[in-house]
C-alpha cells in the first residue's frame, strides 16, 4: 500500500514535471514567432486591438484615463493615444524576448548611451517598453545588475529571465531580499539599473509628489546617491524620428531626492506624454480622505 502511493506520488511530480516544460517551451516558441515578424505589422495589429479595447472600456484604459486626468492631462486625443501606445507593449515584449537583438530595430540612436568606467547607476522609468532599455544597457555594460520585477507566473517568469539575462545582466527581484542583494552590490562598486517611478513593493510608506500629486514613490535612489559613490545617471526613451524611441542620457551631477527624482520624470514625460505608462496605478496607498483614486 505505502508503495503504490509512492510510486503514485512520484508519477505526478513527473506529471508536473513535464508539464511544466511543455508548457515553457511553448512560450518560448510563442516568443521566438512573434519576433520574427516585421515590427510594423505587429504594431498595425496592437492598434485595431486597441481601438477594440477603448470601445470596450477595459480596465486598462480607464486606468490610463484617470492617470492622465489626475496629473491634468484631460484630453481625450492624448488619452487614447497612451493607451494606443500600451497596446503596442502585448506585442513589443514578447518581439524583444524572442529575439533581443530587435531592440535596435526600435532605438535610432544606442551608441549615445554613456561609456564610463566609475561605478555608475542609471536611473530609469517606464518611458515605452523598459526591456528595450535593458537590453540596450546590458549590452553596453556587461554584468550590470537590473532590479526587476518577477512575473506571478512561474512559467512566464522562467522564460522572460531566460531572454533578459540573454546580455549578460544579473536580474534581482524587486523584493526585500532583492533589495538587501542590490545593496550589497552597491556596496561592492558594481553598477546598477533602477526603474523608480513606480510604486514601491516594500511597506516602506516614502510620499513625495508627482504632479503635484502627492504618492508613495521609490526611495532608493535618494538613498544610494546620497553616498556619492557611484555617477548618476538619468537614462529614458522619447518619441525618435525614424524609429520609435530616441535615446536619452544625462548626468545627473549631485546627490538627488524623491522630488527632484520626479521632477525629472516629470520634465522627460512632458516631451513625449503618450510615451508613459499611464496603465499603472501610481495613485493608490495615499493618506488623505481619497485612498486611491481608481
Amino acid at each position: 500500500m505505502s508503495s503504490s502511493i509512492f510510486f503514485a506520488g512520484k508519477c505526478r511530480s513527473y506529471c508536473m514535471l513535464i508539464r511544466y516544460f511543455i508548457i515553457l517551451s511553448m512560450i518560448r516558441i510563442l516568443f521566438k514567432s512573434i519576433s520574427i515578424i516585421p515590427w510594423p505589422i505587429l504594431r498595425f495589429i496592437s492598434w485595431v486591438l486597441g481601438h477594440l479595447a477603448i470601445l470596450l472600456n477595459v480596465s486598462a484604459y480607464k486606468v490610463t484615463k484617470k492617470n492622465l486626468t489626475y496629473c491634468g492631462f484631460n484630453d481625450e486625443k492624448l488619452i487614447k493615444q497612451s493607451f494606443l501606445y500600451t497596446m503596442e507593449l502585448l506585442f513589443e515584449y514578447p518581439y524583444i524576448w524572442g529575439s533581443p537583438n530587435n531592440y535596435k530595430k526600435l532605438v535610432e540612436n544606442p551608441e549615445d548611451i554613456v561609456q564610463d568606467e566609475n561605478p555608475k547607476i542609471f536611473m530609469t522609468m517606464h518611458m515605452g517598453c523598459v526591456d528595450v532599455m535593458l537590453f540596450l544597457i546590458s549590452e553596453k555594460n556587461k554584468g550590470i545588475n537590473i532590479l526587476y520585477t518577477p512575473a506571478k507566473n512561474k512559467n512566464i517568469e522562467k522564460a522572460t529571465k531566460e531572454s533578459r539575462s540573454k546580455k549578460g545582466a544579473e536580474l534581482i527581484p524587486a523584493n526585500m531580499s532583492g533589495i538587501k542583494l542590490l545593496l550589497s552590490k552597491f556596496n561592492k562598486k558594481e553598477d546598477l539599473v533602477i526603474a523608480s517611478d513606480l510604486v514601491p513593493h516594500t511597506n516602506k510608506e516614502t510620499y513625495s509628489y508627482f504632479f503635484n500629486r502627492e504618492c508613495l514613490s521609490v526611495d532608493i535612489v535618494e538613498r544610494l546617491s546620497s553616498r556619492e559613490s557611484h555617477n548618476l545617471y538619468f537614462i529614458y526613451f522619447t518619441k525618435g524620428k525614424h524609429k520609435k524611441y530616441k535615446l536619452n542620457c544625462e548626468k545627473i551631477s549631485q546627490k538627488i531626492n524623491m522630488l527632484e527624482m520626479n521632477q525629472l520624470f516629470e520634465r522627460a514625460i512632458k516631451e513625449s506624454i503618450s510615451l508613459y505608462g499611464w496603465e499603472y496605478k501610481k495613485f493608490r496607498k495615499l493618506r488623505g480622505e481619497q485612498k486611491n483614486i481608481y
